[in-house]
């Protein structure tokens, strides 16, 4: 129960952290990709029941399996790839291309495809009911949720153990890929900013914040297996669509649309460089910041 949940687990948190600090006094956490990878291990030595996003993969499971929209059904019939209502590792393998839309989509794009065909929801009642509000700057952010995010994290949570495996011999998720990597290194708006100016190297970082080098498949395997994650900052859970829109919102481009091509090109980019890591999926992650 949420009661449960006490001053023991922050603390937990905390002194995990405080853990976290003390590795990274020592040689082998000296660099800024290091300390990034530093605070997975961390996470992944935390008990899970002291990250407050364990509550949001319950909170998913029930609005899975709550029945909405014009057709009063639920989502537990969503095909992800591995057939009608099978969840089990499906998160591992996206995105990936569906003939059924003729679209290679990631887990918020193949859930907004089940909300509208199986649960009967326009487009719009989508973007108002489940997705978060759009805003220009992360003031207005605000520390905002979605019931999108919940989904998203119980059913990723159903592959945590696995590697990424994304089907790159399915030309459409090659192309899907190919789009990513353009996007990472092209310059654009009116900053003149790419994706690898700020994660394509070693020992960047914004107002003291470190990046991460996502070049380096080890340091994006740990970043990308950690997502969805509770980011403490903001006090509610995070997905992958979150922080391309984050970067993106940066650059001072316009909003990224959730499950977009844009959007499943740079995760299906960012997936690739940490399936060739190896490391595991453990969601929820846990994040001072993402």
């Amino acid at each position: 129960m949420r009661s449960a949940y006490t001053l023991a687990n922050t603390l937990g948190i905390a002194l995990a952290l405080a853990g976290g600090s003390a590795l990274a006094a020592d040689p082998a956490y000296q660099g800024n990709d290091d300390w990034v990878i530093m605070q997975q291990r961390v996470n992944q030595s935390m008990p899970m029941d002291s990250n407050p996003g364990v509550f949001a993969i319950d909170d998913g499971k029930d609005l899975f399996l709550k029945k909405g929209g014009p057709k009063n059904q639920n989502l537990s019939q969503c095909d992800f790839g591995l057939g009608s209502g099978v969840v089990k590792d499906a998160y591992a393998q996206l995105p990936r291309y569906f003939a059924d839309t003729g679209k290679v989509q990631g887990l918020e794009g193949r859930l907004i495809t089940c909300m509208e065909t199986l649960q009967g929801y326009s487009p719009a009642e989508v973007r108002e009911k489940f997705l978060m509000p759009m805003y220009k700057t992360s003031g207005e952010e605000d520390g905002t949720g979605s019931d999108m995010v919940k989904l998203a994290t119980y059913v990723a949570a159903q592959s945590n153990g696995e590697p990424y495996k994304i089907h790159l011999n399915e030309p459409q998720t090659e192309k899907s890929y190919q789009l990513g990597q353009y996007l990472f290194f092209h310059r654009w708006g009116e900053m003149d900013l790419n994706c690898a100016t700020c994660h394509g190297f070693n020992g960047r970082t914004v107002r003291g914040v470190p990046l991460a080098n996502l070049l380096d498949t080890h340091t994006a395997g740990m970043i990308a297996t950690a997502f969805p994650a509770y980011v403490i900052k903001d006090g509610t859970m995070r997905t992958q669509w979150w922080r391309n829109e984050r970067c993106v919102m940066a650059m001072r481009l316009p909003w990224i649309e959730t499950g977009s091509p844009l959007d499943t090109a740079l995760t299906t980019f960012l997936r690739v460089q940490a399936m060739k890591s190896g490391e595991k999926i453990l969601v929820p992650g846990i994040k001072p910041r993402a």
